[in-house]
């Protein structure tokens, strides 16, 4: 019995020294803090963010309503090219972390087929996140998710 305590608590250790490495690491989008929850929360200031239709890769409209540092998105992406790569909107914002604001950007969502394809996609800040500055842009991908183009941030 004592061996499997001692087993656990030392599985448990070595698990969190791996997060907190993982944490502190550079990091893709994916792997950063997690700012978000999934699902869409009604807040009084809106405003629509639509890519630049002339960016011939991909299109993202996605509704940003805010309270204070609060943040909801909805959007949608379109792959406009259907040329074979992915499409994804990505969100880059300003977080406060203790008294400094730390510019981060996301993938909101994203549509891998390359044929034209589209995702819908909704997430909202988490309790005691602040955001602020939040921007919105399309990107082309290759099959490793590697970007490929971006359009200017809207």
């Amino acid at each position: 019995m004592r061996t499997r305590l001692i087993t656990s608590i030392a599985a448990a250790t070595l698990g969190a020294g791996l997060t907190l490495v993982t944490a502190v690491s550079p990091a893709l989008a994916e792997e950063r803090p997690d700012h978000w929850d999934n699902g869409y929360v009604h807040y009084p200031n809106s405003r629509y963010a639509e890519t630049d239709p002339a960016f011939k890769g991909a299109l993202a409209a996605v509704a940003v309503e805010w309270e204070g540092y609060k943040v909801s998105l909805s959007g949608t992406v379109w792959d406009k090219a259907a040329d074979g790569y992915g499409v994804r909107v990505e969100v880059g914002y300003n977080w406060q972390d203790g008294t400094a604001w730390k510019w981060t950007t996301r993938i909101f969502g994203k549509a891998e087929g390359g044929n034209g394809d589209s995702k819908n996609s909704n997430a909202h800040s988490k309790a005691g996140v602040n955001n602020k500055g939040l921007k919105v842009r399309a990107c082309t991908v290759n099959s490793s998710n590697t970007v490929v183009a971006c359009s200017p941030w809207a």
